[in-house]
Order: structure tokens, then C-alpha cells, then sequence
């Protein structure tokens, strides 16, 4: 073995080394989108597009050419083997692309740990082909490369590998924080309002603590900070002393993430807002989505209080169980919604292109109050309602909560009417990503003044067994409300594009786009001044394809 061989055998390692910590690097983004859940991350790295990437099929094929030839070769094997894995490493480079981040990766400690984890493995992977190279074991190395010469499984192995180990380290450390959180809930004793359900959780939540800041000093947990680490991370570096309302959003992806939660912060007002098929994919069955988000009612201590929204059917049901349980328990609703079971409701609701007024009343309380909020659609009325109803629970000022909604500004990315200076009114929704909400969004869109209506979208995810059908009455709505739809190019698109067809839009008026450029490009194109349109539900970038 010369030192020529030497030095080609070290920059084939250095190479791959390279390449697989470009292609490790989306891996990892996907990976911290999926929560860390390896099984998730397992199934996206299933696709087409990232199995047979043209970086891994030309890796692979430039390896798999290196090896016959190092059988012929035989003496010069090694040699051959090492110009094969420093030629294969070299074109992939060359080749590998992948679509451009919505969401980067974000270097908190524990993707530090990770990263730092899968550079050791692959760096013990090189080291050791370079030791069986350097030994003239080069059909064992020869294999190896072959192997990991598909370089998108190889970085997707690494990951879940590094993920795998280092989950006695992530353990110690989760628990870690969630003593240093329960500690600081004990030395703040605030009141936790706990706010639950399957969509309007984070307006909710956000109108809450607007309406309670004109009275008592309230944090809500950060933008959608609403797993047991995220609201974790919010105690220990956001909850002070002068904090006497604590409000958390609590999502579930699993059944017990909202009991975990709920042990936490032992929530004394539970909200629970809707019951819908977001994450049907995950929970297969509704009932396991209901069965998940009741576990914010079932924290409550005895003397706590359920705020339910009455006019669901799921949730009236949740809501009967938990009477029969012993729980104190307020329905709340717009008057159309069965007003006989409720106990808070809005009557004489009035939408405009500008927010909404109605008359909020809780009877049994002699409470009633006229409300206007310059906050778009329907359902930001019973958001409100809901809100409103905790801060009589709190006991807190009830008309400045009422003039502070007159004051709301929308959540970011939620019905946000955007300032763009320009002769198009501009929505954004992109933050709503379920069935109610893309429909309250239709629905405001087609309340506002101006021209024609356009609408923006990728369609719906996540909704397992409906998926294909919601997906296609999202389609069917649009149809009737807008002049043009610009889907963008995703899982959900045949059958959003067949609901368009089925509602009768024109195809000349479907346009499927690949990137938000294009969508610009098409919204500049079919436009005219004081038309409108709405950019609805983003999808995360496991779902995009890739470029």
C-alpha cells in the first residue's frame, strides 16, 4: 500500500463524509418536524423521492461498478475500490438537491447531541472502511460502500441510530427540566387555564390571554409551544413571579400526552374547543381523538371547571360524560347551536369584511355583554365566547376583557389580513390546517369586499382514512367561492383538483404549482386590482416533494 493509495483512500472517506452530512442535514430537518418519532421519520424517508434519490442511485451504481471491477482487477482491488467510493461521493455531491426549507432546522441542545451523535457513527463508519482498505480487505469494504453508497438511507440510518442511543441521555435531560418546571409552577402557584381541541386551541388561547392582561398579569405559552416539552421549555424560561394566569395549549398526538401535560401543570380550567379528524392519521379512529383530548377534562382537580363547547356533538357528548362524572361543567355556543343545553352563548352574530358583533350572555349568572372583535369568521366569534366565560370563572373585570376584544389583533398566520401595499388584499391563513378551519376560511373569503376571490393551497394532511374525501369537499367549496385555485403540488392535490372540477371551476382556472414562486408568478398573471386572496394551511416540509 503506497502513500498514493493512502491519500485516495483518505479523500474518498473525507468525501462521502461530506456528502452525507449535506444529505444528513434534511434528514435531521424532517426528523425534528416529526418530533423525533422514528417511526414517523422511518415512513417519510419511505418515498420514492428520497429512497431512489439520483444521489443515491449514482452513488450506488458508481460503487457497485467499482467492486465488479476490483474483482477483476484482484492486486489492485483496494485501489479500485477507493477510486470507486471517491468518484461515486463526487457525482453524488454534484447531484444531490433536495427542496428548499419553509422550516429550518433549528440547533437546539438536543439536535446538537444528535448531530454530534451521528458524526461520531459516521465517522466510525469511514474510519473503519479506511482501516479495511488500508488492509487490503477490500471486498468487505467494497460491500460496505455499496451499502452505504445509498447515501439518503445512510443518513436516515445514522440518524435514527444516534436517535436510538442517546435516549437514556434525552430521558435524564427531559427529566431534568420537567423537575426544574414543576419546582418553578410550586414557587409561582399561578391559575393554569388549560386549552385543548383539535383546531381554534391556539386563538383561543392567545384571546384569553388578552382579554384576562387588562386585569391580572397572564402568560400564555409561546405560539404553538403545546407539547409536554414545549410548555416544559415555557415555565422555566418564561413564567416569573408577577405571573398569576398561566394559560397552555395542550395538543395530543399520542393518548397520555395531554394527562402528561396535565400532571405538569394541574390545570384548575379546562377548555376543550373542538373534536375533529387532524391527526386522524395518527389516531385512526375519532374516538381515539376524543378519547385523547377529554384527558384535559379528566386533570381537572374536583373543584375544577370544564368549558366545553356545547354545539359539537362529539364534545356535547364529552361534555354529558364529564356532568355524570361529578364535574362542574359550562357549555358555551352561539344561540343556532341547540341554545337549551348551553349555558354561555353569543346571539345576534353580525359578520363583515372588518370582524364581528354579538350579544354574549350567561343567563345563570345575569351576566350579558354587546361584543364586537375586528377578528374575521365565524368561529373567531365562539373563541371569544369561550374566553369570555373564563374570565367570568376568574372572576376577573368582564368589561375591560370586553374592550380589550374590541382591541384583538389576529394570530399570526391565522385569517391575518396582511399589509402588503399593494392593489391585492392578502390573507393569511396558513397556520390552519384542518377541516373547520379551511372552511371558516372560504367563508370569510367569501364575505370579503373587493374583486374576484383566489385562493392558495396544498390542501389537507394527516387526516388518514378521509383524507381523499375532505380533500375533495375542500375542493368542491373553493370552487363555488373563488375565480381561481393555485394548488400547490403536494399528497393532497389530485383530489383537491378533482373537488374543483366536481364544483364546476373551469380548468383553466385550476393551477398546480411547485413552489410559492410559481404561485406568485400564476397570482400576478390572473389578478386584478382590489381582488382578494388567501394563502391557506402550509404544509410542513415532509409533505413536499422533492425538487
Amino acid at each position: 500500500m503506497t502513500a498514493l493509495d493512502l491519500l485516495l483512500i483518505a479523500l474518498a472517506a473525507i468525501s462521502w463524509l461530506l456528502l452525507v452530512t449535506r444529505v444528513a442535514a434534511v434528514a435531521a430537518r424532517m426528523l425534528q418536524i416529526e418530533e423525533y418519532e422514528n417511526a414517523r421519520f422511518l415512513r417519510w424517508g419511505m418515498a420514492r423521492s428520497w429512497l431512489l434519490h439520483r444521489s443515491t442511485l449514482a452513488c450506488t451504481l458508481v460503487s457497485v461498478a467499482a467492486l465488479a471491477g476490483a474483482f477483476a482487477a484482484q492486486n489492485e482491488g483496494s485501489r479500485v475500490i477507493a477510486s470507486g467510493w471517491l468518484a461515486g461521493s463526487l457525482v453524488a455531491a454534484l447531484l444531490w438537491r433536495w427542496t428548499a426549507a419553509k422550516k429550518q432546522l433549528v440547533l437546539t441542545a438536543r439536535m446538537r447531541r444528535l448531530a454530534g451523535g451521528t458524526a461520531l457513527l459516521g465517522a466510525l463508519f469511514a474510519v473503519g472502511v479506511t482501516f479495511l482498505l488500508a488492509n487490503d480487505q477490500w471486498v468487505a469494504a467494497g460491500v460496505f460502500i455499496v451499502l452505504f453508497g445509498c447515501v439518503t438511507i445512510a443518513a436516515q440510518s445514522l440518524l435514527i441510530t444516534a436517535n436510538v442511543l442517546l435516549q437514556p441521555v434525552e430521558g435524564a435531560v427531559r427529566r431534568g427540566y420537567l423537575r426544574s418546571a414543576a419546582q418553578r409552577l410550586r414557587d409561582v402557584a399561578p391559575v393554569v387555564v388549560a386549552v385543548a381541541g383539535s383546531y381554534g386551541k391556539t386563538s383561543t388561547k392567545h384571546i384569553l390571554a388578552a382579554l384576562l392582561a387588562p386585569s391580572v398579569v397572564t402568560l400564555p405559552t409561546r405560539k404553538s409551544f403545546n407539547t409536554l416539552m414545549g410548555v416544559t421549555r415555557v415555565i422555566n424560561e418564561d413564567l416569573r413571579s408577577e405571573h398569576r394566569v398561566f394559560v397552555v395549549e395542550m395538543d395530543a398526538y399520542a393518548a397520555g400526552e395531554i394527562a402528561a401535560m396535565s400532571e405538569l401543570v394541574h390545570q384548575r380550567i379546562a377548555v376543550l374547543t373542538s373534536v375533529g379528524p387532524q391527526h386522524l392519521e395518527r389516531f385512526r379512529t375519532v374516538d381515539r381523538i376524543a378519547a385523547a383530548l377529554y384527558e384535559v377534562v379528566q386533570g381537572l382537580p374536583p373543584d375544577g371547571v370544564a368549558v366545553m363547547h356545547g354545539g359539537e356533538a362529539m364534545i356535547a357528548g364529552l361534555a354529558g360524560r364529564a356532568a355524570t362524572e361529578g364535574r362542574t361543567v359550562v357549555r358555551y355556543g352561539v344561540v343556532a347551536e341547540s341554545a337549551a343545553s348551553l349555558d354561555v352563548v353569543a346571539r345576534d352574530v353580525r359578520l363583515d369584511a372588518t370582524g364581528a358583533s354579538f350579544r354574549w350572555e350567561w343567563r345563570a349568572r345575569e351576566l350579558a355583554r354587546d361584543v364586537r372583535i375586528p377578528l374575521l369568521g365565524r368561529h373567531q366569534v365562539l373563541n371569544v365566547t369561550a374566553a369570555l366565560a373564563v374570565v367570568a370563572l376568574l372572576d376577573q373585570d368582564l368589561d375591560a376583557a370586553v374592550a380589550a376584544a374590541a382591541r384583538l389583533e389576529p394570530v399570526e398566520h391565522r385569517l391575518q389580513p396582511l399589509r402588503t401595499g399593494g392593489p391585492v388584499t392578502v390573507i393569511d391563513d396558513s397556520y390552519n390546517a384542518n377541516p373547520v378551519g379551511v372552511h371558516n376560511g372560504l367563508e370569510v373569503l367569501a364575505a370579503m369586499n373587493g374583486g374576484r376571490k383566489i385562493l392558495v393551497t396544498p390542501g389537507l394532511v394527516e387526516l388518514g382514512s378521509v383524507e381523499e374525501e375532505e380533500n375533495r369537499r375542500y375542493g368542491e367549496h373553493a370552487a363555488a367561492v373563488c375565480s381561481d385555485v393555485i394548488v400547490m403540488e403536494a399528497r393532497p392535490a389530485v383530489a383537491l383538483q378533482a373537488g374543483l372540477r366536481a364544483g364546476g371551476l373551469a380548468p383553466e382556472h385550476i393551477h398546480l404549482v411547485r413552489s410559492l414562486d410559481e404561485a406568485t408568478a400564476v397570482i400576478g398573471r390572473v389578478s386584478r386590482p382590489g381582488d382578494v386572496v388567501l394563502f391557506a394551511n402550509d404544509l410542513p416540509d415532509t409533505y413536499l416533494p422533492a425538487r
